[in-house]
């Protein structure tokens, strides 16, 4: 009896590696068909498919916030309003930021002062003169 399930298992074993090496062989002509050659690493999860731009999702993710906040339709760009704003004197970020707000700028951040400061502070264009901003 004893030998009879371990010849059961030799053999279940054996069926299973030669399924094994045809599906490796079939994986890598797909591979090669598709142009991964040499692509011997498997992904465990396919990812989903990308949506395309402009596309709404079917449904909304379990525990997502609302999209409450639309993008403003500025006419110029923060970095054009800034470069406006300074163009005579260096100035700092809060009256960078009441003068670009006062030319028509509309934020939709709840901080605009933070997205103001990410500009000013990664921009090539314009260069931090002792904590007051000016074109570069």
């Amino acid at each position: 009896m004893k030998n009879d399930k371990l010849k059961q298992f030799v053999s279940l074993r054996e069926q299973l590696l030669r399924d094994k090496a045809d599906l490796e062989a079939r994986l890598s002509e797909i591979n090669k068909a598709l142009g991964a050659v040499g692509s011997a690493v498997v992904p465990s999860v396919v990812a989903a498919p990308v949506a395309k731009r402009g596309s709404k999702p079917s449904a909304p993710k379990a525990g997502a916030k609302p999209a409450s906040r639309k993008r403003a339709q500025n006419s110029i760009s923060l970095r054009e309003a800034v470069l406006e704003a300074t163009k005579s004197k260096p100035l700092s970020r809060q009256e960078i930021l009441a003068a670009v707000q006062s030319a028509g700028y509309v934020f939709t951040a709840k901080d605009p002062l933070n997205s103001l400061s990410t500009l000013l502070y990664t921009d090539k264009g314009i260069k931090n003169h002792g904590g007051k901003f000016g074109p570069a």
